[in-house]
């Protein structure tokens, strides 16, 4: 189990009798997720509950949780229905990313007006951290980004905004990655 102060026993007992999560139904609470499978599917709710804006940190673009044909079909649809920059990527190994196959990254060079792809700065504090923050509303938080726990809510706002918070004072500071920018001919 993750130590993480969002995580009530209560909720925590309550998930380990009904064991399932289900993100579609309506719940309040932050949810802990125990596999990659359901970090998928949490993602992808966040994702297409997304109006606004999209922010995704983490390492790299994990190809597992981020190449679901649904979260793809939601981040164009969200790109596509803005006229700024709804969605947003900073990462603090984007070499990977770049040559990993990511679609996002394939995406982002479609509509480069739409989806931007930053590199952390090197300055930066390592985080060990990996998110997914939709409307300053719904996240999905892996406290350890190479793990298979997270913690999703998608009624979390005050989570949300701290996590937005932190991401926007990254953003500032990082660089726009060439790598995850240019064509492939």
């Amino acid at each position: 189990m993750i130590a993480d102060p969002l995580w009530s026993r209560e909720t925590r007992r309550n998930d380990v009798e009904s064991n399932e999560v289900n993100l579609s139904r309506p719940q309040y609470g932050p949810r802990l997720l125990e596999t990659r499978a359901e970090i998928r599917e949490a993602g992808i709710a966040v994702a297409r509950a997304a109006r606004r804006e999209l922010r995704l940190f983490g390492p790299v673009l994990d190809r597992d949780l981020y190449n679901a044909q649904e979260f793809l079909e939601a981040v164009k649809r969200l790109a596509l229905a803005r006229p700024d920059v709804p969605v947003r990527a900073l990462l603090s190994n984007s070499d990977i990313a770049s040559q990993s196959g990511s679609y996002i990254v394939d995406l982002a060079q479609r509509l480069p007006s739409r989806i931007a792809i930053r590199r952390l700065a090197d300055d930066a504090p390592n985080r060990p951290d990996a998110f997914l923050i939709g409307d300053e509303r719904a996240y999905v938080r892996r406290p350890v980004a190479e793990g298979s726990e997270a913690i999703a809510d998608m009624h979390g706002r005050r989570e949300a905004r701290r996590l937005r918070d932190d991401f926007e004072q990254m953003w500032e500071r990082s660089e726009t990655d060439v790598e995850t920018r240019r064509l492939h001919l």
